[in-house]
């Protein structure tokens, strides 16, 4: 009966990697098709696709994982969970200009819509991942005092990134 149970596990880890693996792929490749600023020369190269540092769909994906574990961490529960719980209340620079960021999403997309060119919306979401690099470096999420204001602002990052992704046509996961 373990052996069986050992076996289911192996089964849907597989199962969970491999859809990993498919959604980082295909997004990471219209990510970067996308980011390309149509009035220049665009040059094809999968290992610019998948590098999981710097401006890719990777590095993207890695961030917004990175926002649904801590979320998770605190317990946060989108099912369960009351949004009107979560009051944001910058408390250093970090949090602010994160802030900030998200606030010009509307700005990006008007930008991109006027313009067409969709680079504009993906420069947006490059950013939030910068400003949530710099959150994660000078922020304290888990077992501070301001855990609710830190949660609050990440509910919103990760929400603002599901709608860019969503916009973008990429599919995202939620753990790696």
């Amino acid at each position: 009966e373990d052996e069986q149970i050992m076996q289911k596990v192996q089964l849907e880890g597989k199962e969970e990697l491999e859809k990993a693996a498919e959604v980082l792929g295909i997004s990471s490749i219209k990510y970067y098709d996308l980011k390309q600023n149509r009035t220049q020369n665009y040059c094809f190269s999968f290992d610019q696709m998948l590098d999981p540092r710097g401006n890719t769909g990777v590095y993207l994906i890695y961030q917004y994982v990175r926002v649904c574990s801590i979320l998770r961490k605190a317990g946060f529960d989108e099912a369960t969970s009351n949004l009107a719980d979560f009051n944001f209340e910058a408390c250093n620079q970090s949090e602010k200009n994160l802030a900030l960021t998200l606030l010009r999403l509307p700005e990006a997309i008007d930008a991109a819509a006027k313009d067409l060119m969709v680079n504009r919306l993906t420069d947006q979401l490059y950013e939030i991942t910068n400003k949530i690099g710099s959150f994660y470096h000078d922020t304290r999420v888990l077992g501070s005092d301001n855990q609710n204001s830190s949660v609050a602002l990440l509910l919103a990052t990760k929400k603002v990134m599901e709608t860019c992704f969503d916009l973008l046509g990429m599919a995202t996961i939620d753990r790696i």
